[in-house]
Order: C-alpha cells, then sequence, then structure tokens
C-alpha cells in the first residue's frame, strides 16, 4: 500500500509539472455532484445563530434610556445619563437667588440606566422633567430662625435680619401708642419665649425682614362668637374688634345686618398674634377740674328764670399715671400722683322759685290736626315719652291747655322747642317745630298757636312730638283725651 501511494504522488507531481509548463497555476480537478458533496452538521449551527443575532440587533433600541429618580421614586424618563445634575445645579441656583443663601436638597436624585425599558415608554422633556424634580424635592438651607415657644415661625437669611426683626416689632409698637410728648415708654416686652438660633429649614420658611415682621404681628385666623346685646349694631361690633363691615358680613353669610337680635350668635374672624408685645408706659397730662354749682331762690323770678351772681371757672390739675397695655390694647391704668395747678371757683345762681298760677284745667285740646304715627312707650330699645303726630310742614300748633311758655328755642334732638308751664306741676312740651310763635315767659291760653309742624332735629319727617309730664314724669298724652 505504501508503494502504490509513492507512485501515486509521483504521477501527480509530473502532472502538475506538465501544468506548469503549459501556463497554467494548478491542477485541473473535476467537479463532484452535488450528491456526493459532505456537510458538517456545526456548520448549520452557526449560521442560524448569526442569523438570530443579526435579527435581534436590528429590531433593538440601541440608545439606552435612564429611569430619573427622587430618592426610591421614579420621576421621569431621559436618554441623557448627566441631565438630572443640570436640571438640579439650576434649581439649587434658582432657589438660593430668591433665598439669598445657599442651598440643598433634603434628598438625592439620581439617574439609573434601563437593562430593557419598555417599547412603548415616554420620554420627558427638560421642562417636565424639571417640574417633576421640583414637585418632590424640598429645598433647604441655613437660616436664623425665629421661633415662639418652641414653634419655629419664620426664618432669616442672616443673624443681623433676624435681630433687626424684633428690634421693628418693638419699635413699630412704640411708634403706634406714643402719641404725646408727655407719654414715657419706660419698657416694651415679649410676654412670650422667643428664641433665634441657626437651623437647617425649607426655604419655603425664608422671609424678608418686613415680612417677618408682618406676620409674628398679624399672626393667624381666630373665630370668636359674639353674642348680640341691647344697642349694638354690625358696625359698632367691627369696630370694637378692629374689623370691618365686610369681614363680618364674610364670616356670616347668611346674616341680615337690619334685623340683629338680642342674644344672637355671629362669628368673628380675628387676628391671632404669635407674639404679645406687653409696654408699660407712664403718662403726664392736665385735666380740668370742674366746678360746682350754688344754687340759691329767689321768690320775685319765674322758676325757668335764674340771675349769675358770681360765674363759674374750672380748675386744672396734672395727673401722672402708669399704663400697661398688650399689643395696643389698655388693660390696666394706676394714677401714680395728682397736682393740683389752679382750684375751681364756684358757680353761684339765683333761680327764681315763684310758682305758676294754676291756669291749666283737666281738658285739654288736640295740639294739631294729623294722624298718630307713634305712641307712647317703649320704641327701637328706648322710652319714647311722647305721641308723634304726622302732618304737613306748617301745620299749626296749638296750646293744649293755657299757661306759661317756660321754654322756646332749639333744644338737641327736639330741634325747635316750645315748653308749657299750666302750673300745679303740669308742663306739657311741643317738638321738632318748623318755626316757632311764641317767646319765653309769655302767657298762652287753650287753643292759641304756639308754632308750626317740622321736621328740625332727630326726625324722620314732619310731625309734631307732644309730651305731657306730671311732677317730672312723662306721661301718656292720650290719657288725657279719654
Amino acid at each position: 500500500m505504501d508503494a502504490e501511494r509513492e507512485l501515486s504522488k509521483v504521477r501527480m507531481n509530473k502532472n502538475i509539472y506538465r501544468l506548469h509548463s503549459l501556463g497554467l497555476k494548478g491542477p485541473v480537478r473535476r467537479r463532484r455532484p452535488l450528491s456526493k458533496l459532505r456537510v458538517r452538521p456545526w456548520f448549520f449551527g452557526v449560521a442560524l445563530a448569526a442569523v438570530l443575532v443579526i435579527v435581534l440587533v436590528r429590531g433593538m433600541n440601541t440608545t439606552p434610556v435612564y429611569a430619573v429618580k427622587v430618592g426610591d421614586e421614579t420621576v421621569g424618563y431621559t436618554e441623557t445619563p448627566e441631565l438630572h445634575k443640570e436640571i438640579v445645579d439650576r434649581l439649587l441656583e434658582a432657589e438660593g437667588q430668591g433665598a439669598g443663601v445657599d442651598v440643598v436638597l433634603d434628598c438625592e436624585v439620581t439617574s439609573e440606566k434601563l437593562d430593557r425599558p419598555p417599547k412603548d415608554i415616554v420620554l420627558s422633556t427638560d421642562e417636565e422633567l424639571a417640574e417633576a424634580i421640583r414637585s418632590k424635592v424640598c429645598f433647604v438651607a441655613q437660616g436664623y430662625v425665629i421661633s415662639v415657644e418652641g414653634v419655629d415661625i419664620v426664618a432669616l437669611n442672616s443673624e443681623e435680619e433676624a435681630r433687626g426683626v424684633l428690634a421693628d416689632l418693638r419699635a413699630n409698637y412704640i411708634a403706634e401708642i406714643e402719641t404725646s410728648n408727655q407719654k414715657v415708654i419706660e419698657e416694651v416686652l415679649i410676654k412670650e419665649n422667643v428664641s433665634l438660633e441657626p437651623k437647617n429649614v425649607s426655604t419655603s420658611m425664608f422671609r424678608t425682614r418686613e415680612e417677618a415682621v408682618r406676620i409674628l404681628t398679624r399672626g393667624t385666623d381666630k373665630v370668636m362668637n359674639y353674642e348680640v346685646k341691647r344697642g349694638d349694631s354690625l358696625w359698632a361690633i367691627a369696630n370694637a374688634n378692629g374689623l370691618t363691615l365686610e369681614d363680618i358680613l364674610k364670616a356670616n353669610p347668611t346674616i341680615n345686618p337690619d334685623l340683629l337680635q338680642i342674644g344672637q350668635k355671629i362669628n368673628l374672624v380675628v387676628p391671632d398674634p404669635y407674639i404679645t408685645l406687653a409696654s408699660r408706659e407712664v403718662v403726664t397730662y392736665t385735666v380740668s377740674i370742674p366746678y360746682s354749682v350754688e344754687v340759691s331762690y329767689d321768690d320775685s323770678l319765674w322758676p325757668w328764670q335764674e340771675k349769675v351772681i358770681q360765674a363759674g371757672k374750672n380748675g386744672s390739675k396734672e395727673v401722672t399715671q402708669e399704663i400697661m397695655r398688650e399689643n395696643g390694647k389698655e388693660i390696666s391704668r394706676v394714677t401714680l400722683s395728682e397736682k393740683i395747678l389752679s382750684y375751681p371757683v364756684t358757680r353761684k345762681i339765683s333761680r327764681g322759685s315763684k310758682q305758676v298760677p294754676a291756669m291749666g284745667s283737666d281738658d285739654m285740646v288736640w295740639p294739631t290736626q294729623g294722624t298718630i304715627s307713634s305712641h307712647f312707650g317703649w320704641r327701637w330699645g328706648t322710652m319714647h315719652e311722647g305721641v308723634d303726630i304726622a302732618a304737613n310742614t306748617g301745620t299749626e300748633v296749638l296750646a293744649a291747655d293755657s299757661g306759661m311758655v317756660s321754654f322756646a328755642g332749639w333744644n338737641g334732638g327736639y330741634g325747635y322747642l316750645v315748653k308749657i308751664d299750666h302750673g300745679g306741676g303740669k308742663e306739657t312740651r311741643y317738638a321738632h317745630l318748623s318755626k316757632i310763635a311764641v317767646e319765653l315767659g309769655q302767657t298762652v291760653t287753650k287753643g292759641q298757636v304756639i308754632g308750626y309742624v317740622g321736621s328740625t332735629g332727630r326726625s324722620t319727617g314732619p310731625h309734631l312730638h307732644f309730651e305731657v309730664w306730671i311732677n317730672g314724669t312723662a306721661k301718656n298724652p292720650l290719657g288725657f283725651y279719654e
């Protein structure tokens, strides 16, 4: 067998030599039929793997996706791994400029590469990601915190500003209550326990000096219940509690300001300051000492006549008092000393004691033509001491009985008023006149014109207010016409 192989090699070499001599590069081989080819099995495995790799690579997104997290919570997705750091830097810079201090975050913002991001994942824009991060983080900075009774209220960006707030509170308070040169503010104290110390707090607590003063002074809203008393009005209640009428109506939307009832409960939303400024002040002022009146009687004069014997004159004294206030409201006042500067001079008068003769009768005439619009008795919380007779302006007013005019002129809420003394302790009065037709001391007869209907003084329209007095007590006029 070995000899045959050697012989075959010799023959092949000879053939190759011949081919080279003919200009050919190698032996001419015959192609085998396909049926004769032998294909190795491992070839198919390698080819199939290559095809699968190509398909997978083509089907995959080759750009990596990162989940941005605040702590353990995912807030967005991005293809830029360092974008969250840029956003955080911008947010810190903006927040620091607003607060005026160096700011840090109270939590960590990170990004994490996703190995297999979902096909339907939505990437966040820069603005969306910035807003998402801002909504989840808390900005923290070291500030000088003012605390009241252990509760942190506001923070300032420097110790100087924080101490300035406390100084401004006192200065503003003194300016509000110091109204005269005779007043000396001895001291102004804060009643609550107030502390000032550096702390790391949220930047939302930082305030300017003016804002901090306003917050500490105004405090929060407190709801108080108020019970309506006789004579109250919404305006008076609001004024007494430092509110406006609109404030009360807002807190009591169903209330009718024209129909307040005694005992009715209403809500008052009033300021509840964080601090109470207490002050002690000493004030010195001059007060008048009223003079006294010494009366003697002269039976040659009518009771409405008098003669001045000596003019009265007020005296004066210097008073020094200590006043205690809390948030501007006076809570106590103590007199420390009094010094008389001048003594009062007594006013001496001689008053008439001559009795008016009984000129009236038990039968009186009606004083004017009209309709009774208001009767004698209690009205609107006060005593109505006569009857109102509605009539046109200028209607004649008659003396109800004979007597002497004891008063004729202006008398405050009565307007133009005439009084007639009928003797025996009986007197009639005629108010709101438009014009008076008699004089003081004049004798009048029953039915005589003494004036004309009007609407002077405190009046709601033209009418005569008619009163009857017996021995100094008002009586129902209608009782004399029964």
